[in-house]
């Protein structure tokens, strides 16, 4: 084999092991790695407490309803490392997700983990965009499962005159989310008012108007 043969066999090689790499969380290397929320360093995850409990492992985050009274109506409870330490390294978490009537979870992206919705109460009409543009949409009701693939852009609200809710999981200890619109409005320092006009062809009061609606309340 040429030289440049062997060259392509290698990429091709390494291209397969970083696409399984990046397919959720670090595998573990040992029983338990409870996070050392404490601790300032940090790596790809978090160092491991020396002593650790039960306690390590549960938590009520989201038990309870949250408050919906904001902005879009909604609200996002996570269940995740931050919450619960001894999912450190373990490559799951969870959520609650609470809606007001005409709530929205608005578009947004979670780059680091799939997530699958059960509906524990109401109604939604939820749905996800693929990289081709194509609309991946339904309605539905209590008792039913709904997927979101990881890095792709979904949503959901709640078109009911009661309030929903769903519990959430993720392949991830924390999936991360990116809000489309606060990403692009509401960012620190902020995107210039010229990319955004250009990207969606609108005038400098349209976005500055978006902009100072969804600015952080002071």
């Amino acid at each position: 084999m040429s030289g440049f043969g062997k060259l392509v066999v290698i990429m091709v090689v390494l291209a397969i092991s970083l696409d399984k790499a990046s397919a959720g969380d670090p595998d573990m290397l040992q029983d338990v790695c409870v996070a050392d929320l404490t601790n300032s360093l940090t790596v790809n995850g978090y160092l491991c407490k020396k002593n650790f409990s039960e306690i390590d492992f549960s938590s009520m985050a989201i038990a309870k309803a949250g408050a919906t009274n904001n902005t879009f109506g909604s609200v996002v409870t996570g269940a995740n490392v931050m919450k619960v330490p001894g999912l450190n390294t373990l490559g799951v978490s969870m959520a609650r997700i609470d809606y007001a009537p005409g709530g929205i979870n608005p578009p947004h992206t979670h780059p680091r983990a799939t997530e699958m919705i059960f509906v524990l109460e109401g109604e939604l009409d939820v749905g996800f965009i693929t990289t081709s543009n194509v609309l991946i949409s339904k309605h539905i009701v209590k008792g039913e499962v709904f997927a979101f693939p990881r890095g792709l852009v979904h949503f959901q609200q709640n078109n009911g005159d009661v309030p929903a809710a769903v519990v959430a999981g993720f392949n991830s200890q924390l999936p991360g989310t990116q809000s489309i619109a606060t990403t692009l409005f509401a960012s620190s320092p902020s995107v210039p008012d010229h990319v955004l006009t250009k990207t969606f062809q609108v005038g400098t009061k349209e976005i500055q108007k978006i902009k100072s609606r969804l600015a952080p309340k002071k």
